[in-house]
């Protein structure tokens, strides 16, 4: 009830005025004031007061998305822009990624963006003997994971995901400060027994949450 009577950065009642409102304690309005904080909903200013945050965007674990289709269902915009295109020879471990080894390989990193905010730093390497023409697509109009699930459609992935501190070039082009973590996910994805491409995705954590939905049966 609290977020019905504004949109976003609409200034929230006190917790007296809200205990006063629901009929309840002032400990009991702070609680639930906390746990909307805390789900990123509202956001406290000292001094100032507390108002309604944009929500969180948020991505399934289970699920290979479009990061752009994505944020346009959010009714946001989304653009990119290219940091790099690039062919080189793998090291071990991105060679190991692919399972692509004495082979070259495209790299590209993009930063992808909802509404103008940087939401997504992405570094992915491509197995150019499986994807030849990779380089050559505008990643400014189109993602690389609808490229790639166009012309190989993905049929298993493998996923990592870490928490870590912000590097120098996150910072610059995520726009965060050195105090903010990121979301470090680290995703191969396979087409019919081959991998196509091993992609690490940066997230600021303030602005980015992953979520996760399992059925059970029995």
């Amino acid at each position: 009830m609290i977020l019905n009577n504004g949109g976003v950065g609409y200034k929230i009642p006190s917790e007296t005025e809200l205990s006063v409102s629901f009929s309840a304690s002032r400990m009991t309005a702070r609680k639930a004031v906390d746990e909307i904080v805390n789900k990123g909903l509202l956001k406290r200013i000292p001094s100032v007061g507390t108002f309604v945050e944009e929500p969180p965007a948020q991505s399934s674990l289970l699920e290979i998305k479009n990061i752009s289709k994505e944020i346009s269902a959010r009714g946001h915009r989304h653009k990119m822009t290219v940091l790099s295109k690039m062919t080189l020879i793998p090291n071990d471990s991105v060679a190991q990624s692919l399972s692509s080894f004495n082979s070259k390989v495209f790299k590209i990193v993009i930063i992808h963006f909802e509404n103008d905010i940087p939401i997504q730093l992405e570094e992915r390497y491509v197995n150019a003997d499986l994807v030849p023409n990779f380089l050559e697509q505008d990643f400014s109009k189109i993602t690389a994971n609808e490229y790639l699930s166009s012309v190989h459609p993905l049929t298993d992935a493998e996923i990592v995901i870490e928490a870590i501190m912000p590097t120098n070039i996150l910072k610059h082009n995520l726009e965060i400060d050195e105090k903010t973590p990121c979301i470090k996910v680290s995703r191969s994805t396979m087409s019919n027994g081959y991998t196509i491409s091993h992609a690490i995705l940066y997230y600021p954590s303030n602005r980015y949450k992953l979520t996760s939905s399992i059925h059970l049966t029995r």
